[in-house]
């Protein structure tokens, strides 16, 4: 592996040298940031091939959930077990502290919902919040005047409203569904849904605010306007139709709104005096008229007349600007009091204000990085610095130094009661400051809100070793303990580890950047992946499992490297895979042939298809058929049978999970029971190819006869969770589920028909097998338990029955281990069977590969 370079230049080139994505109507100078580029994709992806999601796409699948998966999970093996990371967390929308515990603070997480730390999030002291089925991301948090009992949470991470478009808004951009507004009485305890927006999933909360003097009252900043309730969210009503109210600021029955982002149309500033029942748009000219971002408020609590609003336009790196403003008469008028751009290209994306209550000229604003103020917003001087720390910070420590705080800042908040103590939610989760935003220091311990990508890696060695792509928080690496390194990227994207050496591993960040470790992932090498074409954002790339050596990488073409990516070749003749050129979405290797890959397309310029090639990338067809046109999202061949074959689809409106066993030659659709959601990961167990475990928008399932009927497999993972990968650990026999909000987690995988746990013989056997993916030639460790001394008979035959080993052997009571040779076996799935004299049998499978 080759040319070597520093980590630290590597991701300053990562942060400020972003490549433009292949995108359908934005000009091709335009320079698209990745914050902007990341939250199409996933847009794009569950959308196509429409514009948008349906309105009640979303929520119909909840409510199938209900209807369908309403018992509880009934495998027959330990729940999901928490894999962290608990010392990285991920975007965060949302701060609310409890009014009457200043300790206590809530968060509300871009797809992770709602977690709770009742120390300031020092030390390892979050805890997750389950709300209900269907909720991801929760945008807002609002608790009543001096009452901590009394909560509500907006949901959904929506940052454009459906009317709207420019060149980069052509389609709506949403990090997570919104299903309306959730109310609790007891402190978050339980929760009643309070508006519901379950089958409107085109609309985001953005803001909740109760009224300071009237807890019956209750504002909303809605998709579509603004929601009004006067019985404390029993009931609510339209008083506002503009699109994306983005903040609500409240002084008695003067009422300011906030609106617009990413183009939409009546922006700007309104105001109210009479409760939300008349509205007038300000006209000030000191208010920008032609911005594209978002507009976020700030009042003093003493004195709520003395307000600020950060205004940002930029959704690409070529129209960064900020506007600060500040009011003393209660948003009436306004003065410009700095024009510093701190929001830069993510006008639309992170920024916001808040006020010092001890002091109305001590002002905080954010963006990309921290900015203060002592003067009223006239001078602002940057206090922090961003980009992503690498390494491995512990969970109660400082991620960075004394000025170190995470890039991509959505919240700022003054502590009301604590002077100097400002809190600041951005994509790296919680950071704080105790010296009014001098220094700066993370509170993510236990914070498990990480969004991981597809591109998941387990290691076939060492259970506790696996790898995977972070957005916004690089490329992560788990050696125990729910620890992770941090190593390669601003966006992680997809990983690999060589099936037969754990030092050699792989890491990328965006657009197919490829760097390669031989020392277990503490050093990186840049591996020269010939760009030629453009690739998609989170590029996919395949190590061989047969031959490590090869690797497969997809962009606009098909590149193959046979010397574990030191060079590489592009295959298909130099051509894309259809005449369209979209780029590769997902690819899949053959188990035991690395000649034989499936990869499909990114349908950016003609339809969702996949493609088959059987000689090593140099030939492929089309075998796409009669495959709904949809994004395939994940392809994953049956490690026993090269010709057999699944793939998931995204989008509403089809089956989500297909089967081949012919090369593609035909598709069966075994969705079966499954909802009608955007369907992200599948999982073939190599023991037994009939049980399949499943990931989608909502959460884990699993079928053990081949997809004829799915059930619920979400035990242990509490409330809905984006599942964006699925990896086997051989080793242990453990899945692991990577998710797009909640991190990481594993599980057993559901034994056979003749496991130990289905016998009702009197044989009194433990029978393990280690390791249980075998090479040819090597050999492998039985673990025999018994509760007496008897005679038993082992015997091991090949799938179809052949016979290749027999032994009769004398077990003692105990732990009875033997060492049997692979020398003249084949490849493939075989049968250990274990007979004793009454003729009682017990049998395991194994792989060899």
């Amino acid at each position: 592996m080759k040319f070597s370079f520093s980590l630290s230049f590597f991701i300053l080139i990562l942060l400020f040298s972003i490549h433009s994505c292949q995108t359908e109507n934005v000009a091709s100078e335009t320079k698209i940031p990745g914050a902007f580029k990341a939250m199409q994709m996933l847009s794009h992806a569950r959308a196509y091939p429409n514009d948008d999601i349906p309105e009640n796409g979303f929520g119909k699948a909840v409510d199938h959930c209900k209807a369908s998966f309403n018992s509880e999970d009934r495998s027959p093996v330990d729940p999901w077990e928490s894999m962290g990371p608990i010392n990285t967390a991920g975007r965060t929308l949302a701060l609310a502290l409890n009014p009457e515990a200043d300790s206590t603070v809530y968060l509300g997480s871009a797809s992770g919902g709602l977690w709770r730390s009742r120390s300031l999030g020092l030390g390892i002291t979050w805890e997750y919040m389950p709300i209900a089925e269907g909720v991801l991301g929760v945008s807002s948090i609002a608790f009543a005047t001096g009452d901590s009992t009394q909560m509500y949470v907006g949901t959904g991470e929506v940052y454009n409203n459906e009317i709207t478009g420019n060149d980069g808004a052509y389609r709506a951009t949403r990090g997570s569904y919104g299903v309306g507004i959730f109310k609790s009485i007891d402190g978050g305890s339980t929760w009643d849904h309070s508006l519901d927006f379950t089958y409107q999933n085109k609309k985001g909360i953005q803001v909740v605010k109760v009224d300071p003097n009237n807890d019956q009252i209750v504002y909303a900043g809605v998709t579509d306007g603004v929601v009004k309730s006067v019985d404390a969210g029993s009931t609510w009503d339209y008083v506002l139709n503009v699109p994306m109210v983005t903040d609500i600021e409240i002084n008695n029955q003067n009422i300011v709104i906030a609106c617009g982002n990413l183009g939409s149309t009546d922006k700007g500033i309104y105001n109210s005096t009479d409760g939300g029942n008349t509205w007038s748009i300000n006209t000030d000219t000191v208010i920008p008229l032609d911005f594209q971002g978002k507009i976020l408020l700030a009042s003093y609590p003493s004195n709520p007349n003395i307000m600020f609003a950060s205004i940002g336009n930029g959704f690409s790196f070529s129209d960064g600007a900020t506007w600060l403003l500040r009011s003393d008469d209660g948003g009436i008028n306004w003065e410009l009091k700095s024009t510093i751009d701190y929001s830069k290209w993510q006008g639309w994306f992170a920024h916001d204000v808040s006020v010092d209550p001890f002091d109305p000229d001590n002002v905080s604003t954010v963006g990309i990085d921290i900015f203060g103020s002592t003067d009223g917003g006239t001078d602002l001087a940057q206090r922090s610095n961003g980009g992503v720390t690498l390494g491995n910070p512990l969970p109660n420590e400082p991620d960075g130094d004394p000025f170190y705080s995470h890039s991509d800042h959505h919240v700022t908040l003054h502590h009301p009661n604590i002077q100097d103590l400002i809190l600041y939610g951005n994509d790296g989760g919680l950071f704080l400051s105790f010296d009014g935003g001098n220094s700066f220091r993370s509170a993510n311990g236990g914070l498990q809100t990480t969004q991981y990508y597809n591109g998941f890696s387990v290691s076939h060695q060492n259970p506790e070793f696996a790898m995977g792509g972070l957005q916004d928080n690089s490329t992560s690496i788990h050696r125990g303990n729910g620890l992770w390194q941090r190593a390669v990227g601003g966006d992680g994207s997809w990983t690999g580890i060589n099936f037969n050496n754990d030092n050699k591993v792989y890491a990328s960040y965006q657009n197919l950047n490829i760097a390669g470790s031989n020392n277990n992932g503490q050093s990186f090498n840049f591996l020269g992946v010939p760009h030629q074409g453009q690739p998609i954002f989170i590029a996919p790339y395949q190590i061989s499992e047969s031959d490590p050596n090869i690797i497969y990488a997809g962009g606009q073409y098909i590149y193959r490297s046979e010397d574990e990516g030191d060079s590489w070749e592009i295959r298909n003749g130099v051509q894309p895979l259809n005449s369209n050129g979209d780029p590769i979405y997902v690819m899949a290797i053959a188990t035991e042939n690395s000649d034989v890959v499936y990869a499909s397309t990114a349908p950016y310029n003609g339809k969702g298809e996949i493609y088959l090639s059987t000689d090593g990338g140099d030939n492929w067809s089309n075998i796409t058929g009669s495959l709904p046109d949809r994004f395939i999202n994940d392809i994953y061949v049956d490690p026993t049978s090269e010709s057999t074959a699944y793939i998931t689809l995204s989008g509403f409106g089809s089956g989500h999970v297909f089967k081949t066993e012919n090369y593609g030659q035909s598709w069966e659709d075994i969705s079966s029971n499954l909802p009608d959601l955007p369907t992200n990961a599948i999982l073939v167990d190599p023991m037994f190819p009939n049980h399949l475990y499943l990931g989608n928008d909502l959460g884990l399932f699993y079928s053990l006869n081949g997809g004829t009927d799915w059930e619920d497999f979400n035990e242990g993972v509490q409330g809905s969770t984006i599942i964006m990968d699925l990896e086997y650990s051989p080793i242990d026999r453990k899945i692991w589920a990577a998710t797009h909000g909640r991190g990481v987690f594993r599980r057993d995988l559901i034994l056979g028909e003749s496991s130990a746990e289905d016998l009702t013989l009197n044989l009194e056997i433990d029978l393990m097998i280690y390791p249980n993916l075998i090479n040819v030639g090597d050999s492998f460790t039985l673990n025999i338990s018994t509760k007496k001394s008897e005679t038993a008979l082992l015997q091991i035959h090949t799938s179809l029955g052949e016979k290749v080993y027999e032994n009769q052997l004398n077990l003692i009571n105990g732990v009875n281990s033997f060492k049997t040779e692979t020398v003249n076996y084949t490849k493939g799935l075989h049968y250990l069977t274990l007979t004793n004299t009454l003729g009682e049998s017990l049998s395991k499978p194994f792989l060899l590969k």
